[in-house]
């Protein structure tokens, strides 16, 4: 062989003795077993696979805190806190079908892996897997679901980036900001039809569809400095999409963000501050807006300056790449007894809530025309069918108890929300609640006989002595 190994022709090849002695030990052929294999000297002990390792153990060896690259300051800590927020608001598995119980196997590895990856910029967010809801129109909405690491991350920018933007945010905008609710936009509502006589109910037409990128990207270009941030922002603007049918397209074509990311509501806020927001308050500062989102109710004072305003706007959203839908964005009178001008509608819903006139009591015991809000119908009817769907009446082999715990969350999150503004419209929903325990009552025990009358004589005095057993005997709804 030459002085690379190769072969020589017309030589035989010498094979090395296995006994050469090669630094200081006997060599040996390819074709001896080792030694080592035969008879092993000392005892190995397997290591532990790291997914069946105690996450408390994992927790405590994991520097949190370490960091490296340009963006010395994001630490694993900011993605672990993340994770726990993600988790927190739950949801389903993305493109790569990998479930929030299946991240947690092995949760220090991935959070580890998801933050080497955005600090060293190599990181690419999957494609957003499409799922369509049936609207009652018959329409589908289109939501977008991002993978569990790609919320994640997500979740960190938006950490670092909602502060920034808070200073920016006019006190007109409640939808998904800190230290604010639907309560407190639907009570600004309420105060603000009591001075204003119209309303303009605002419905941006397929909103998060048709979001313009270009329009976007100038309002983050203002605020965003951090270039890895931005590049970032960009790439979730211009993720793939795994479509629910084969007629939908699988890119975003410059338009769009998806209705079910992280950062898409931030992202919606900043540019509905710039297109409406502050752009309402710069040229008809007299009206007075209340947004959620892109949910939007604006109140004037007078019918000409209504109708001005209803031009102006969609003239303002045309301009912007977004159109108002010409259905749903109407003009309401908000009648009550002091104003008695006839005019349609009357009525309009605003965050599952709808504001009608309807009588109301005096102090004295008068009665007198207001205008106010109760549950709308639709969110009642929905409510219904949720609750004919549980047949929780046909549950004989579960006790009193166990029907609590499954009953209770549903109906302590309904008179949560829906009771704020008073429990007369969910009282007939919450008596039916109780029908249906006592049709229960008559399908599990033989003594009441199928006496509907026996079976809510026993729900009363039940509900006397545990008053704290299901949630609407706390708000005193007994009666059936």
């Amino acid at each position: 062989m030459n002085d690379k190994g190769k072969m020589q022709v017309g030589r035989t090849p010498v094979r090395s003795n296995t006994d050469d002695m090669i630094g200081g030990r006997l060599d040996r052929s390819s074709e001896e077993d080792s030694v080592m294999e035969l008879e092993r000297r000392v005892k190995r002990v397997p290591s532990e696979p790291r997914s069946t390792t105690p996450l408390a153990r994992q927790h405590r060896k994991t520097d949190w805190y370490q960091t490296k690259g340009h963006q010395s300051f994001l630490t694993p800590k900011h993605f672990l806190d993340a994770y726990k927020k993600v988790k927190r608001n739950k949801g389903s598995a993305g493109v790569d079908r990998v479930s929030l119980k299946d991240f947690e196997r092995n949760l220090i590895g991935n959070v580890m892996c998801l933050w080497n990856r955005v600090v060293s910029g190599s990181y690419f967010p999957p494609a957003v897997k499409e799922v369509g809801i049936a609207k009652d129109d018959g329409r589908v909405r289109y939501l977008g679901i991002p993978t569990v690491g790609d919320r994640i991350v997500q979740q960190v920018i938006k950490t670092l980036l909602e502060p920034r933007f808070e200073q920016e945010f006019l006190d007109c905008s409640y939808g998904y900001r800190s230290g604010r609710s639907a309560h407190d936009a639907l009570q600004v509502v309420r105060l603000g039809v009591l001075n204003r006589n119209w309303v303009i109910d605002l419905d941006v037409a397929s909103f998060f569809d048709e979001l313009p990128h270009d329009l976007l990207s100038k309002a983050l270009d203002r605020h965003v400095t951090e270039c890895w941030i931005r590049r970032l922002l960009d790439r979730w603007l211009e993720a793939d999409i795994e479509p629910a049918s084969a007629d939908r397209p699988s890119s975003r074509q410059g338009r769009g963000t998806p209705q079910g990311g992280v950062v898409s509501p931030m992202l919606a806020n900043l540019f509905l501050h710039y297109t409406l927001d502050k752009w309402l308050k710069i040229h008809y500062p007299e009206a007075k807006l209340v947004r959620y989102a892109d949910d939007a109710i604006i109140m004037i004072r007078t019918r000409r300056m209504t109708f001005e305003l209803k031009e102006a706007l969609e003239k303002r959203f045309s301009a912007c790449g977004l159109r108002l839908h010409p259905e749903k964005t109407r003009v309401v009178y908000c009648k009550n007894f002091i104003r008695e001008d006839k005019h349609r509608p009357l009525t309009f819903d605003f965050l599952g809530f709808r504001f009608r006139p309807m009588s109301r009591k005096r102090k004295d015991g008068s009665i007198f025309l207001s205008f106010d809000c109760t549950i709308s119908q639709k969110n009642l009817k929905g409510i219904k069918a949720r609750l004919r769907s549980l047949k929780f009446h046909l549950w004989s082999s579960a006790t009193m108890k166990e029907l609590a715990d499954k009953l209770n969350p549903l109906l302590e999150g309904w008179l949560n929300y829906y009771g704020r503004f008073g429990l007369r419209p969910l009282r007939n929903l919450m008596k039916s609640v109780n029908e249906r325990l006592a049709k229960w009552l008559c399908r599990k025990f033989k003594r009441f006989g199928k006496s509907a009358r026996k079976a809510h004589r026993y729900l009363r005095d039940l509900a006397r002595r545990e008053p704290s057993l299901f949630a609407h005997w706390k708000r005193g709804i007994i009666e059936t």
